[in-house]
Order: structure tokens, then C-alpha cells, then sequence
């Protein structure tokens, strides 16, 4: 089944990669190609070896706006038969760049626009040069660009996103569930293959080059994720015309979907997808868990958060995140406190609706080694304790576990005859303090009451998960420091509400140098200021980290911290946890030990 829900506003064409666009009233769109002559040149940087006809290179090869914001001021002239003239907004007078001259030619003018040697025109042997090697078409629905203004209160010219096609008249954020769909535009049949990550390319004023904004930051901490727009590839040829039908087809088939993940072999945890409601369950007067089946069907493991993302009523979105606190072959829990607004709209939910979800974020809370675990947590905290045990008891796991929970008393209590059960199931022991017990005077607990709790023997080999309140989540950590435990063995999860200030970029703490090792390839490195990001040094030293923001909003970068501590340039919208570093924005303050997470640490 399909619905009209919108037309063309505007289309688009990039000759030059990073260059300013083209507006077309219609243009032509092949399959593997995309836009007629997109992406179809670019400046090749002097520092790499790129052929005049190049076959798909990573963007680093080329003058992007990530990485180069002048290039926003660098116009191209279509000429015909494909060649193309570039002009500089601030060398007006100079001499231009075409496509068709000598390359000495090319070089000399480019040399003085950008101060570089070596820069030159290549040409694309075949797929546009985008970011992406399966890229063909991008779209932006304009209704998503004017409720981003409402929620974040910035003008945001819809030139900074690049799309080739502008949409108008559907709802805010609609698209954010076609991955997988067919969508026609005219007479064009495209198929939607992921959302659109920002990064920092938006972040630079179309008219000045200027990064005026953090835009990927300011994005997650808007919505709770960092994509605008989505990718399509074109499934049969046509012509684009503005002011044409935008016609959605149906929801794909589950299995069609995960099927093209996996062919495509997509990391899609930030992507926002439509996650269906199996199952809504009162755990008691305070709380409900929701029983949510992810169209994806990725792996979720104790420790991790799932973000919920809802409409709000001037076409926004607002956002929280949830641990798991369960999960059941595809089907995922997570535990809800009825405070404010989100949970209780969450709490109106019933079997067969639908919920908008990304995720799962985070490091997860259980490591390989059978170390002792405690886990300790305090009121809602309970819902990754809750998830670690039942993993344990799933995986036939009898490594010596304790439970100290922390809450009012037992009848409230949420999820606690379930954890009971599943301590036992797995060899391990539960203990409850009540601050309100019926016989005694309420109060909070100590370090010392904590420890009292805890078994007094293998604290210095133990290993820790502690959820609750920051207050809480400091004061057990440093207790359990006190007893022996690691710092770097206890995964800190303590209760924080996403980040809305404007973002800002700070400069690092230190020069260095710091000793940086990354697992499990064991490549060490040597940082200094100079060398920018942890993800930066892990590229100019092969470390294959996963990026795709690098901003801080997406999480793909998300490297595991084993030792030591850093800052970040950038604060995410939510920290990723104690045992968790965004590798594209965070720098060491000393030696770390990083790891970076393969496919065998996944949990099947």
C-alpha cells in the first residue's frame, strides 16, 4: 500500500565534490549513478596518489568540507559534455579553474585559492565520488530542517545538508522510517538505504565557509541522534522534475531489511528506526516495562541504553534513553519510571503500535573474564542489574556474582523478586537495604553499610557495575575503590538527562606527549596536540576505528576505555559510559589503553 505525502521542492546538482550546487528544474537519475554528472569530479589533494579517471577513494583523498570549510566558497559553472568551470567567491579576479585545462594549469590556480601543492580536477571512472561508494541519491525533507529551527532556535539554510532533492509537505522527521522502503519521486522509483549522519561539513556557513555551528552535536542533543535526510540508491531510470509527487510505499519485510544490512555489512546502532510494541507491562504503581521488537534485529547486551524518540506537538522531537533491562530472543525490555512527560506518554502505549528507537549505545557492563561481579544499584538503577543477571543465567555464566540494591523498601521494589530468582539461578547471592524500612527510621545508605553487604573476600580481582543516582553511583565506586577494586573495573552508570546547551568546542587540556595503546592489534602510538582526536591518531597509524559524525553524536567511533582517562573537546549529548570513549572527539589527559570492539565481542 502507498501514499502521496508530499512533492519536489527543489533539485540539485554537485559537480565537484564539496563545491557549491547547482539548482536544475529537471535533470536525468540512472541507476549506479544517481544525478547526472553529481559528485562527478573533484579536487585530488597533492599528498595521495589519485588517477585523473579514479575509481572510488574515502574523502580523504579529496578537498572536503568536513575537513576544508573554504570550499564552500569555491562555485562551479556547468559548461556542457560534462566540463565545468570553478570560481573562487575571494579571487574573483584571478584566473578560474576548468575542468578542461592542463593540469599544471589546474594546479597553479588551485595552489593560490587554497595554498596547497599538488591540488588538482580528477574525474569519477564510474560511481559518483560521495562519501559513501553506494551512494546515489540524497534527500532532505524540508519540514525536518524548519522543526530543527523551532527546537533549536538557529537558522539553518537548507544549502549546509547538499541534498540533490529538497522535499516539502510531509510531516517532521517522516523519513527517518523509509530505510528499506521504495519511494517515488515522479516518475523516479529510488529504494531508501540508510539516514543521513551528519557531520562536520554542516557545521560550516554555506554562504561564508565559517563553522559557524556544531551542528552534528547540536543535532543529537536536539533530537537524540545525528541524522538528517537519508541515501537512496535508484531502482529504475528517470527523469526528476521539481514539483513532483513524493509517493512512500509500505513498511519492508523484517528479514528483506536485515538481509541488506548484513550484504551491505552496516553498523546501524544510530540509525532511528520504527521499533514495534509487543507487549506493555505494569511492574507496579511507579513503572512499566515496554516489550519492543527492533526491525533490525541487533544485539543488545546488559550495560547498553536504547533511545526513544517521540513527536512532540510543534513537529519536533524529544528524546530520552533507557537501559535494557531484559531481553527474550528479538524481543527487548526496557523499564520505565512514570516522572515526566516522555514516560507517561510511553505508559499510553499497547501491543502492535509503534515506537521510534535507535540504539543500542554504550559499552557493555559484562567483561569475558570470570571475574567476581558485584552489582550494585539503586531505585530504577535496577534495570541493567536485572539485564546482567538474566544474561548470566542465559549463558550458563557461574562466575561468582553478588547483588546489593538499594530502594525503599521491598514491596516497591521494582523488578526485585526477578532478580532474587535470578541470582540464585545463578549461583550468586541478592541483598536488599531498605531506607524505609517499616521498623526503623529512614535513611540513606553508607559506604560502610554497602560494604557490609558485599562478600569481604576478592575485591581486588573483582569487577563492578554500579547504576543509580551520580550522588550514589559516586559514592559506591569510591567504596568499592576503597576495598580494593579496580577504578578500570567498574562500570559507572549513573542517571543523566540528555545535554541542551549549545555545544562547544574546547582545546585539549595538555599538549602531551601520552602514550596511547590500542587492543587488540596492540599498536602503540605517541599523541600530542598536534595529532588531533583519538580517532585522528588511530587513523594516521591503520587502527581501523569505525567513524561516522565525528562529532560526538552518532557513537559509532565508541572504543572501549581499559586504562587511564580522557576529555572531551565536544560533550556528547549523553556520556557513553565509564568504560566507553567517543574516539571522535576525546583526547587523553595521560597513558590510556583503548580496545577497540571486533564481531566476536558481540552477543548473539
Amino acid at each position: 500500500m502507498s501514499t502521496a505525502t508530499g512533492l519536489i521542492d527543489s533539485l540539485w546538482v554537485y559537480p565537484v565534490k564539496g563545491a557549491v550546487g547547482v539548482a536544475v528544474d529537471e535533470v536525468d537519475v540512472l541507476p549506479g549513478t544517481g544525478v547526472l554528472h553529481d559528485r562527478s569530479l573533484a579536487i585530488a589533494r597533492g599528498d595521495q596518489p589519485v588517477p585523473p579517471r579514479t575509481k572510488w577513494l574515502a574523502r580523504s583523498a579529496f578537498k572536503q568540507v568536513a575537513r576544508d570549510p573554504d570550499m564552500t566558497q569555491v562555485t562551479v559553472t556547468m559548461l556542457g559534455s560534462g566540463a565545468v568551470e570553478l570560481c573562487h567567491r575571494a579571487h574573483s579576479a584571478g584566473p578560474s579553474v576548468r575542468s578542461d585545462h592542463s593540469q599544471e594549469d589546474q594546479e597553479a590556480v588551485l595552489r593560490r585559492w587554497f595554498g596547497e601543492p599538488g591540488l588538482r580536477l580528477v574525474r569519477a571512472d564510474a560511481a559518483a565520488l560521495w562519501d559513501l561508494s553506494d551512494a546515489e541519491l540524497s534527500l532532505i525533507n524540508l519540514a525536518s530542517v524548519r522543526a530543527l529551527e523551532r527546537l533549536t532556535g538557529c537558522t539553518l539554510d537548507p544549502r549546509r545538508f547538499r541534498a540533490n532533492v529538497y522535499l516539502d509537505g510531509l510531516p517532521a522527521f517522516a523519513e527517518l522510517s523509509w530505510v528499506g522502503r521504495r519511494v517515488r519521486l515522479g516518475d523516479c522509483e529510488v529504494e531508501v538505504i540508510r539516514p543521513t549522519a551528519r557531520c562536520r561539513a554542516t557545521s560550516a556557513n554555506p554562504a561564508t565557509g565559517a563553522r559557524d555551528l556544531e551542528f552534528p552535536s547540536l543535532l543529537a542533543r536536539a533530537v537524540g541522534h545525528p541524522n538528517l535526510g537519508v541515501y537512496a540508491r535508484v531502482v529504475k531510470p528517470a527523469r526528476l522534475r521539481a514539483g513532483a509527487t513524493v509517493v512512500t510505499g509500505s513498511r519492508p519485510d523484517p528479514a528483506r531489511l536485515v538481509d541488506g544490512l548484513r550484504e551491505r555489512r552496516e553498523v546501524p546502532q544510530a540509525w532511528p528506526r520504527e521499533a514495534q510494541v509487543l507487549e506493555t507491562v505494569r511492574e507496579d504503581a511507579r513503572t512499566i516495562s515496554l516489550w519492543l521488537r527492533d526491525p533490525f534485529g541487533l544485539p543488545v547486551a546488559a550495560g547498553q541504553h536504547i533511545r526513544v524518540h517521540l513527536p512532540t506537538a510543534n513537529d519536533g522531537l524529544t528524546w530520552r534513553a533507557y537501559s535494557v533491562s531484559g531481553r527474550q530472543d528479538d524481543r527487548i525490555r526496557i523499564s520505565v519510571r512514570l516522572r515526566g512527560e516522555v514516560s507517561k506518554r510511553l505508559a499510553l502505549l499497547s501491543g502492535g503500535d509503534r515506537l521510534l528507537v535507535s540504539g543500542p549505545f554504550g559499552v557493555p557492563a559484562l567483561s569475558r573474564e570470570q571475574r567476581p561481579l558485584y552489582l550494585v544499584s539503586a531505585g530504577i538503577g535496577i534495570t541493567p542489574v536485572a539485564a546482567a543477571l538474566q544474561q548470566l543465567v542465559a549463558a550458563a555464566d557461574r562466575r561468582p556474582v553478588s547483588v546489593l540494591h538499594v530502594d525503599a523498601s521491598q514491596p516497591s521494589a521494582t523488578l526485585w523478586p526477578e532478580v532474587v530468582e535470578h541470582a540464585r539461578l545463578s549461583g550468586g547471592t541478592a541483598a536488599l537495604f531498605e531506607t524505609r524500612p517499616s521498623n526503623a527510621a529512614a535513611r540513606r545508605p553508607t559506604a560502610r553499610d554497602l560494604l557490609e553487604h558485599l562478600p569481604n573476600e576478592g575485591h581486588v580481582d573483582a569487577e563492578a557495575l554500579v547504576c543509580g543516582s551520580t550522588e550514589f553511583v559516586t559514592m559506591a565506586s569510591t567504596a568499592l575503590q576503597a576495598a580494593g577494586v579496580d577504578r578500570d573495573q567498574i562500570h559507572a552508570d549513573p542517571f543523566v538527562s540528555p545535554a541542551t546547551d549549545p555545544p562547544v568546542r574546547r582545546p585539549a587540556p595538555g599538549p602531551g606527549p601520552y602514550s596511547v595503546t590500542y587492543l587488540p592489534e596492540g599498536t602503540a602510538a605517541t599523541w600530542t596536540d598536534a595529532d588531533g582526536t583519538l580517532l585522528e591518531l588511530a587513523e594516521q597509524h591503520g587502527v581501523p576505528v569505525l567513524s561516522a559524525c565525528r562529532s560526538g553524536a552518532c557513537g559509532s567511533c565508541t572504543l572501549d576505555l581499559v586504562r587511564g582517562e580522557v576529555l572531551y573537546l565536544i560533550e556528547p549529548a549523553l556520556p557513553p559510559g565509564s568504560r566507553a570513549v567517543l574516539a571522535c572527539s576525546a583526547v587523553p589527559t595521560g597513558s590510556v589503553v583503548l580496545r577497540r570492539r571486533t564481531l566476536a565481542d558481540d552477543v548473539s
